[in-house]
């Protein structure tokens, strides 16, 4: 925030005493953009060290914590909330094939796999529009058509109307996460951004675990058509909730709206923000890059590609884990549905203990970058701690796999919690590291979940033929080698590497904004 006074000076040229006070404004505002750029936080600049230089610059009142940065919001726990039902009805698939007569178990398991491909699809398009709209209308929207088709998929007769309304499903609940990011970046500091990042994406990580916990017990003593519309239900209400509780917290959108409500009262006057001080183009080839950002954040940062996979690889191994639990606690250790569904919670269990435990080493680590108050803080410092959870995500993989079956079922869970302990390790260090490193974080948080969710969609339809050609023990061994061969390297890079990449990244980014005002 501009929290510093307005620069005053004790000579001031005589052609500086002619010009207007918004053309001086203009020069201090672009000073202080350019001071920010050396700063590794950036936080929205509104204009309030500049309020008295001219009384028709609207800016956000920190005095009164208008500033977003200022204030905890009551959005990012609704939001947060809205992000869990997507894999609910997972543990019943099996059900869903035999009303719907589905007898290929790709097309089984693509009923899972397409809410997630609409995961990844969404946020491309409703991030920019959090970034020119604003979070909450966009959150808003997005929940009624998740609830609509939710129900619709409920009273679906054929394998066609399911799908689309899965489908329809997902991209209204991929509003939930194309927001998620920004909120946090909006709300929250550098110093204060690991919890905050760690509790608000608890809701998105958590959700398929959670979801089959109340699947299971759901389709087994009701109906599989429940597990979609409970969540509907419950998504009404929280949504209802929302509209008197969220408030707007992207800065940019609280300022646009601050200076319509001053217009009412101030008419005559010729009112005007920080926003009108740089040029802001329009036109349809603008709204294009607008929306085609997250894509192309993706394609020339070169940073921000190799967080994703590796992001991406720990995603789609938890779904393919998840997927194995049906064979390895129902055939193997006869557990019902419903309790195959509380098995579940043993990888919930891992990743609470693996967000306390990143984010008390993501605080540490700044704490050391910033002693004495000298910043030494890169974002490349978020992905230390991937190091730990990198050896957890392996260890645990080779204990649940080598002992599925073989052992009391005690012995697998334990090492599915462990293995959920270092996957959470790693996607919040990384979702930190994207949060901090890049100039659009609603854009840059979309770009990653892109591949995140493609890879989790993908991984479950051929994960059945895996372990039926390898068994369990080896199939999931594969997987612990696929993170150490992807894994290992690429932090590594990041890490010794990230701040080049992420400066060639910048270049890429700004000659793409330079087209799109042309």
């Amino acid at each position: 925030m501009d929290t510093t006074e307005p620069k005053t000076e004790p000579h001031v040229d005589s052609t500086l005493r002619h010009e207007s006070p918004r053309t001086i404004i203009t020069e201090r505002y672009r000073d202080l953009l350019l001071e920010q750029e050396s700063l590794p936080d950036r936080v929205f600049i509104s204009g309030y060290s500049l309020r008295e230089l001219d009384p028709n610059l609207v800016v956000l009142d920190e005095a009164a914590n208008e500033h977003p940065l200022m204030k905890i919001s009551s959005t990012v726990g609704i939001v947060r909330s809205l992000t869990i039902a997507g894999t609910i009805f997972a543990p019943s698939v099996h059900l869903v094939m035999a009303d719907l007569n589905i007898t290929d178990s790709t097309i089984g398991a693509l009923q899972v796999s397409i809410f997630l491909f609409a995961y990844a699809i969404g946020p491309l398009f409703l991030a920019p529009l959090s970034e020119i709209y604003g979070r909450t209308i966009v959150t808003h929207v997005g929940n009624f058509i998740f609830v609509t088709f939710s129900i619709g998929a409920g009273f679906a007769k054929t394998t066609a109307q399911f799908s689309v309304c899965r489908f329809l499903s997902g991209i209204g609940g991929s509003a939930s996460i194309a927001v998620l990011g920004g909120l946090v970046a909006d709300i929250w500091d550098l110093s204060a951004r690991p919890k905050a990042s760690g509790v608000a994406t608890l809701g998105p990580v958590l959700g398929p675990i959670l979801g089959p916990v109340c699947g299971g017990w759901m389709s087994q003593r009701a109906s599989w058509r429940w597990t979609l519309w409970v969540p509907a239900i419950a998504s009404s209400v929280i949504g209802i909730a929302g509209f008197f509780a969220m408030s707007e917290t992207y800065a940019p959108r609280i300022l646009q709206n601050k200076l319509r409500k001053t217009q009412t009262t101030r008419p005559n006057a010729r009112l005007y923000t920080v926003l009108d001080l740089t040029s802001h183009p329009t036109g349809a080839r603008h709204m294009f890059s607008q929306f085609a950002r997250p894509v192309i954040y993706l394609v020339v940062d070169p940073a921000l590609l190799l967080a994703s996979i590796f992001l991406s690889v720990i995603f789609g191994v938890i779904y393919l884990i998840i997927v194995t639990f049906a064979d390895v606690f129902g055939s193997r250790y006869h557990h019902s549905v419903g309790i195959i569904g509380t098995d579940f919670l043993a990888i919930g269990l891992g990743m609470i203990i693996g967000t306390i435990g990143t984010i008390k080493a993501m605080e540490a680590i700044f704490t050391r970058d910033n002693l004495n108050g000298k910043v030494k803080y890169q974002p490349e410092s978020r992905l230390l701690s991937c190091i730990i959870g990198g050896t957890l995500t392996v260890g645990g993989l080779f204990m649940y796999g080598f002992s599925a079956g073989k052992t009391h079922f005690i012995v697998p869970l334990i090492g599915s919690t462990i293995f959920a302990m270092g996957a959470m390790n790693v996607m919040l260090a990384i979702q930190l590291y994207t949060l901090d490193g890049f100039k659009f974080p609603a854009s840059a948080f979309a770009a990653l979940s892109v591949l995140r969710c493609i890879f989790a969609g993908v991984f479950p339809l051929f994960g059945e033929k895996l372990f039926e050609k390898l068994g369990v023990d080896w199939g999931v061994a594969l997987l612990a080698f696929l993170v150490v061969g992807i894994g290992l390297p690429l932090v590594t890079m990041l890490y010794v590497f990230g701040q080049r990449l992420r400066k060639i990244g910048v270049a890429h980014m700004e000659k793409f904004e330079m087209e799109g005002k042309r």
